[in-house]
């Protein structure tokens, strides 16, 4: 099917939330942010092990899945501009950010932008296998415009994904593009210091991941004034990939303390810009 396009003849960006369960019997949305060149759909399997007071949100960003013809986003603000377009329509219920990897430094980044434009915050920052934002620690991975040997090779030593995947040339080729803007928007990513966020947020790391160490994951209680905590589980950098249930189990033992234990609260039905 053809995309409707504008009278300029551009297509119209498409949202980049994909709802995954909930409805209008939840009570808070907790919205997954994925890691480099994943898309939406990685947290499907997290749907069923969610009970339905949460609704499941997903990040869908170009390059991947149904955006695969659109082209990639390589700044920092341009994703976080595209998010916020959708997220301010979500009004009426509170909001709980989880990011993986590169997802963690979106999730705080968008969370930054709506404390900054709109005086709001997510109830709750979730974060896993990042170092904290401006983190003297910095990873060794290869830039934006590696070969595609380097960046298989990186993608081999992280793991999470299957060995036939990164022998296959042609699948490869494919999925690179995405991958590819995403390390650049890594790249050019600068972070900013900003005020202190005032939301709980709770650091995840896994005990053989390469790309980050208790310093780093440490780091991220300077980010806010609220209550820090840490939780460290077993596996690599994709640990929530092969066992997601340890991770889910947390998620909603988390968001029922942080959130659902509290008595309802007028929360305001829009988005009022701060002047």
């Amino acid at each position: 099917m053809q995309a409707r396009t504008t009278a300029a003849g551009v297509a119209p960006q498409r949202s980049c939330l994909r709802r995954f369960s909930g409805g209008p019997q939840s009570r808070v949305r907790l919205v997954c942010f994925p890691w480099a060149g994943a898309g939406a759909s990685v947290f499907r399997r997290f749907a069923g092990q969610l009970p339905e007071s949460i609704e499941l949100l997903a990040v869908q960003l170009p390059a991947r899945e149904d955006r695969f013809s659109e082209k990639g986003l390589v700044r920092m603000e341009t994703v976080v501009a595209q998010i916020i377009s959708d997220l301010i329509r979500l009004s009426d219920r509170p909001l709980v950010f989880f990011g993986h990897s590169m997802g963690s430094l979106v999730a705080y980044e968008v969370a930054q932008s709506l404390k900054i434009n709109f005086g709001r915050e997510p109830e709750m920052l979730i974060v896993s296998g990042s170092g904290s934002p401006g983190s003297e620690e910095i990873y060794e991975r290869c830039p934006g415009n590696a070969t595609e040997e380097e960046f298989i090779a990186d993608m081999r030593r992280l793991g999470g994904t299957p060995p036939e995947i990164l022998a296959d040339r042609q699948v490869m080729r494919t999925l690179l593009p995405a991958i590819r803007a995403d390390y650049e928007l890594l790249d050019t990513y600068e972070h900013r210091r900003l005020a202190q966020l005032s939301c709980p947020i709770v650091v995840c790391g896994s005990d053989a991941d390469p790309s980050i160490s208790r310093n780093s994951v440490e780091g991220w209680f300077r980010h806010t004034t609220g209550r820090c905590r840490q939780h460290w589980f077993s596996g690599d950098h994709f640990y929530l990939c092969f066992q997601p249930l340890p991770l889910t189990q947390c998620l909603r033992e988390w968001i029922t303390q942080t959130v659902l234990s509290r008595k309802p609260c007028d929360i305001p039905r829009e988005w009022r810009p701060c002047v």
